[in-house]
């Protein structure tokens, strides 16, 4: 018989954003463990969620060694602190060389601070703006028939 590995996942961050994420990982199949260091946003995770979750400081490198980071195959940063999440995502991929990084940028201009890396940005104004772009283009093309 052949076991499957699951692919690890660590978000950091369980807010809208990473309780959301945590969840639809963890009911793909993901192991998924996520970290935040208020206990209290744990309570936005649904009884049925299936990952881990560490009440720890994702900035302490024995934090993230405790939670196998060199066997995570993902890593998203997406606290409430784009600072917070542009060192984390950076501590993921240049330390401990995770495969696929992503990190939550409220402010766009922090788009730098990750160029050259191995690491890509959520940007949730510019995909809300894209979105509401693609809504007016769909309007128009409806409206020309």
């Amino acid at each position: 018989m052949k076991f499957e590995r699951k692919e690890r996942v660590i978000i950091v961050g369980c807010g809208r954003l990473g309780g959301r994420l945590a969840t639809m990982l963890s009911d793909k199949g993901y192991q998924v463990v996520i970290i935040d260091n208020d206990a209290n946003a744990f309570k936005k995770l649904p009884e049925t969620f299936g990952g881990i979750q560490i009440k720890a400081d994702a900035i302490d490198l024995e934090t993230l060694k405790y939670v196998d980071i060199d066997d995570a195959n993902m890593l998203v940063a997406c606290t409430g602190n784009d600072n917070m999440n542009s060192l984390i995502a950076q501590i993921a991929s240049r330390i401990f060389a995770v495969p696929n990084v992503y990190v939550r940028f409220e402010d766009a201009d922090k788009e730098k601070l990750i160029s050259g890396f191995n690491i890509q940005g959520i940007y949730p104004f510019k995909l809300t703006m894209s979105i509401f772009e693609e809504m007016l283009e769909n309007d128009d093309e409806e409206g020309e028939d």
